[in-house]
């Protein structure tokens, strides 16, 4: 048996898993062109798997120069249910990379980030501080433009015609219905992604519908926030995207004190996070139902991901798993906790 074959059998052996062959040929998918080496998988100082860090019901499956990997998810049963991209700075999002594996999610994300880009965008990329410098406003303003071209005044549209040679369409338009379109078909079918309900939030409190904008807000504060990617933007430069979202919440009449227990820890902030769904993990666990245990501690470490305590976290999640019949949460959990304490 060819040593790879024989990697691969293992791993599937040792967590559970089916990993389909095709994929782990030599050559990557698109920019992740180093396939990784199956023998590395199992091996904590290896390092290959960042357990506190990658999703822990997944696996890395491809990697780029600059550290990012295409992971693959797993369900309990040990099926891959999809690709993501992830990043160094735990940003993640699903992907059509992966051979096999379409994902509406992604051509939805894809569809939305059209819709929003503009000529501004692209001119910002050669030196956003220094045009904004330039036209005399703050990054801070600039990058509200960047977000949305409405918000440009009239007064410094001429100096960027003149400055470019482009029109205020070329500059300025968006498709900010088309968006918020994408964005609530990927909502209502992916509701732990944070970038729709950012987008529909936007979109809403643009036209002054502000009871629709505070719950496109609560959405997007209620999921992962590593999956903003479209919408980070949001973030000003030197704030944290979260408390933007949550002024944005509160700016739109959200309540400081929202009954739901999830959406009230997100405005809290990170340690009120992972105190909540700890807590609700173990209740839901004391009650027998440890699948909803186990996505509750998956939100304890993913929701607002901080790098501490996550050996707790881990554990937490391969107990759910086990005591939930889930053969391969379980050992993938246990497979991350492993080279998170190897990598300490």
């Amino acid at each position: 048996m060819h040593s790879t074959e024989r990697a691969l059998a293992l791993v599937e052996r040792e967590l559970h898993v089916r990993l389909p062959r095709p994929l782990f040929a030599p050559g990557g998918h698109g920019p992740y062109d180093a396939t990784v080496d199956p023998e590395a998988l199992l091996d904590p100082r290896a390092a290959v798997v960042r357990g506190g860090e990658m999703l822990p019901d997944a696996l890395p499956l491809a990697g780029d120069a600059a550290g990012n990997w295409l992971l693959l998810r797993f369900g309990p049963g040990g099926a891959v249910t999809e690709a993501v991209e992830w990043r160094t700075d735990g940003g993640w999002h699903p992907t059509e990379l992966v051979p096999g594996f379409p994902s509406d999610a992604a051509r939805l994300r894809a569809r939305c980030a059209a819709a929003l880009a503009n000529g501004l965008q692209a001119l910002a990329q050669a030196g956003e501080a220094s045009l904004a410098q330039d036209l005399g406003v703050s990054r801070e303003t600039f990058s509200d433009w960047l977000l949305d071209g409405r918000l440009v005044p009239d007064a410094l549209r001429t100096p960027l015609r003149r400055l470019t040679g482009s029109t205020d369409a070329a500059l300025f338009d968006q498709d900010w219905e088309g968006a918020a379109a994408a964005a609530l078909r990927v909502r209502d079918a992916r509701p732990e992604l944070a970038w729709p309900g950012a987008v529909i939030g936007w979109f809403e409190e643009g036209r002054g519908a502000s009871a629709a904008a505070a719950a496109g807000y609560a959405a997007a504060l209620r999921a992962f926030s590593g999956t903003l990617d479209v919408a980070e933007r949001f973030g000003r430069p030197g704030e944290r995207t979260a408390r933007v979202l949550a002024a944005a919440y509160e700016r739109c009449g959200g309540d400081r004190a929202p009954d739901d227990g999830s959406l009230r820890a997100a405005l809290a902030g990170a340690r009120a996070v992972r105190v909540f769904h700890l807590a609700e993990s173990d209740r839901l666990r004391g009650a027998g139902r440890h699948r909803e245990a186990y996505a509750e501690a998956l939100q304890a470490g993913w929701h607002r991901h901080v790098a501490i305590d996550m050996d707790d976290v881990l554990g937490r999640l391969g107990d759910a798993a086990e005591a939930a019949g889930a053969a391969a949460h379980a050992a993938l959990a246990r497979l991350h906790l492993r080279t998170w304490a190897t990598t300490r």
